[in-house]
């Protein structure tokens, strides 16, 4: 049964269920023209919402019109990736105001965006892992033809007319799937050689687990955006994974963008810079917009590369261009975001990087404002035994190690009491563990697209629905549920950092819900409870 606590929001499910069965299939529009707003942590440490618009075929910006009627604010454009990938699409952005409703004319059509507020939100979108699979050599996924079906959900998962809408959206990462092959042919006309150069492209770990164990982590670093790529990052794989199917929930709310491992400069790292990254310079004095370093090392040239064998950036510092953890303050509550698209899942690299990255996570948390951790890669998670490590005799993995490791160095007696959940995707199912002791629950929402993978751990056959209990996931005890199933949720934040929040089906259907009183150990019982 549903606590009577959360009545109000099962109300605003169903009317999100009703909205979203009665939308019919959208097709991929001609000529996409999106606006968007999104937040951003200021020089100042306050928050900065942003407007961004991202127009095919556009030459100039638009303005940016108010409500009020006060004098248009004119947009400018954003540094565009080098290589040619993104010549089709013109990104450009702006302040926005808080209060206040505003709008833009883009692409022939007005686009009306949300009167934004930065206090406490009252209702929270919550979804992740949403591109799509293509044509691949496993597990090929149907993103193709006329419209979206139920083979990739995302457009019903987030339909633009739904009511109510949320106060804020967050994404949790890896937009971009089809554009972002794990290995590619390179022609020998490229390097130089007698033969075309197979390669695997540079990954610490990819989670799907019906797959062979992948971790594409060596002494050299390939990437699909090195010279002479066939397959570099592009504006068309970027417009039909995300932008397209977002179309009508992008202007509806504030958006949190995170960074999943689809978007490392690897892979669809260019476009992610380019289109979603919350770095600009509106955000005030020393800030600027990010990028992707070179690719290629600097002294290779076209068709006479050294070797064979090729050894990109052996002995040299990988161009990966981590991002820097960031705060939002909206009223009570604080959201951290951490870029943990390059940490390794399972084993411990890069803790160099991330050690000091959660050192500035521990400044940013420690004036015990509640706060929710956003990560793409979960700090906790439970996976195939092959995909993770440190299970000694368990049927199953732990993921993430190398978080895991930073997290212990900063903080020995585990994050403090004012963390209330860690927020990530990257599995590409839903999983949410409840801890013993002061551990946060850690909630996993990576099923919002992307071809999804078998739960682990395995629930028993008589009760399917009833908390696993995994003794020991890195040092505490818990109680893990996961659904195999297409989803988001909506997280509603209650007083002092209580919240609850429901998963639903792209039809609507309640699949789980959760509550963060709930008991974690003492009756076996999971941060959330299957349907």
């Amino acid at each position: 049964m549903i606590p009577a606590r959360l009545s109000l929001l099962c109300l605003a499910l169903l009317q999100i269920a009703v909205a979203a069965h009665a939308q019919p299939s959208p097709t991929i529009p001609s000529g996409v023209a999106s606006a968007f707003v999104l937040l951003g942590e200021g020089s100042d440490g306050n928050p900065v919402p942003m407007v961004r618009t991202v127009v095919e075929a556009a030459t100039t910006c638009p303005d940016l019109q108010f409500a009020s009627g006060k004098t248009p604010s004119p947009m400018t454009p954003r540094r565009r990736p080098a290589g040619g990938g993104f010549e089709d699409v013109l990104v450009c952005e702006a302040r926005y105001p808080t209060g206040e409703a505003a709008s833009v004319f883009i692409g022939g059509r007005r686009i009306e965006l949300p009167t934004i507020s930065l206090d406490t939100p009252r209702r929270v979108l919550l979804i992740g892992d949403t591109g799509c699979r293509g044509d691949a050599r496993q597990k090929p996924q149907s993103c193709s033809g006329g419209g979206y079906g139920d083979a990739w959900p995302f457009a019903r998962i987030a339909p633009g007319n739904a009511e109510p809408a949320p106060d804020l959206i967050i994404h949790v990462g890896d937009y971009n799937y089809r554009g972002t092959p794990a290995s590619f042919v390179l022609p020998a006309r490229a390097t130089g050689y007698r033969d075309d150069l197979k390669v695997t492209v540079y990954d610490t770990g990819d989670l799907d687990d019906d797959d062979e164990p992948q971790v594409s982590i060596g002494a050299t670093y390939w990437s699909q955006n090195v010279q002479g790529s066939p397959v570099p990052d592009g504006w068309a794989a970027w417009r039909d994974d995300f932008f397209a199917p977002a179309a009508g929930l992008l202007p509806r709310a504030p958006w949190i963008f995170s960074r999943g491992n689809h978007e490392l400069c690897s892979r669809a790292g260019p476009g992610w810079f380019y289109l979603l990254d919350p770095d600009s310079p509106l955000l005030g004095p020393g800030r600027q917009q990010g990028a992707c370093p070179p690719q290629t090392p600097a002294n290779w040239r076209a068709g006479a590369w050294p070797g064979p064998p090729a050894r990109p950036f052996d002995r040299e510092p990988f161009p990966t261009a981590p991002g820097e953890p960031y705060r939002l303050r909206l009223g009570g509550l604080n959201i951290v975001a951490v870029d943990s698209s390059n940490a390794a899942d399972a084993v411990l690299y890069n803790t160099g990087l991330y050690i000091p990255q959660y050192r500035t996570v521990a400044d940013m948390i420690g004036d015990g404002t509640p706060t929710w951790l956003v990560t793409h890669r979960p700090i906790w998670g439970v996976v195939k035994r092959s995909k993770g490590g440190g299970a000694g005799d368990a049927p199953y993995g732990f993921v993430n190690i190398t978080q895991q490791a930073a997290v212990a160095a900063v903080f020995w007696s585990g994050l403090p009491a004012n963390v209330t959940a860690i927020l990530s995707g990257h599995m590409h199912r839903f999983q949410a563990i409840g801890f013993g002791g002061h551990r946060p629950p850690q909630i996993v929402v990576g099923n919002g697209g992307m071809e999804l993978s078998q739960v682990h751990p395995r629930p028993s056959a008589e009760h399917p629905k009833r908390p696993v209990a995994v003794p020991n996931l890195d040092g505490v005890d818990a109680w893990v549920v996961g659904l195999e199933e297409f989803g988001a949720m909506v997280i509603t934040p209650g007083a002092a950092g209580a919240w609850t929040s429901v998963l639903f089906s792209p039809a609507g259907r309640t699949l789980a819900t959760c509550d963060s009183a709930w008991p974690r150990l003492g009756e076996g019982r999971s941060i959330c409870a299957l349907e």
